[in-house]
């Protein structure tokens, strides 16, 4: 999966999560299911919704999701480094932007 597959995944994902900025980082809250208000991020989230595994949101995890979902490690560093605002340079920079774009956050 390539980062335009990945956004395009994670803008399906807006009528199963509710999303939000939490301080920086971007989070999403379950609206149905079993794991109804539990807190997942980007990546989590769409492996949750492909039906490719449940995944807490610490940082083994979030690779364990990439791996699942066919991203490479790059790119899910720079995913995870996107949605928590850890950089505010370059690709985590532009990838933030679009993850905001694509899920209508301000």
């Amino acid at each position: 999966m390539n980062e335009i597959q990945f956004l395009l995944a994670l803008q399906k994902t807006k009528k199963s999560y509710k999303w939000q900025i939490n301080g920086k980082k971007i989070r999403g809250k379950a609206r149905n299911g079993r794991d109804r208000g539990e807190i997942f991020d980007p990546i989590t989230a769409v492996s949750r919704y492909t039906g490719n595994g449940t995944f807490d949101t610490t940082k083994r995890s979030r690779q364990r999701a990439g791996r699942s979902l066919g991203i490479s490690s790059t790119l899910t560093n720079t995913i995870v480094g996107a949605s928590d605002a850890n950089k505010n340079r370059g690709s985590d920079q532009v990838l933030r932007g679009r993850i905001k774009e694509i899920l209508e956050l301000k």
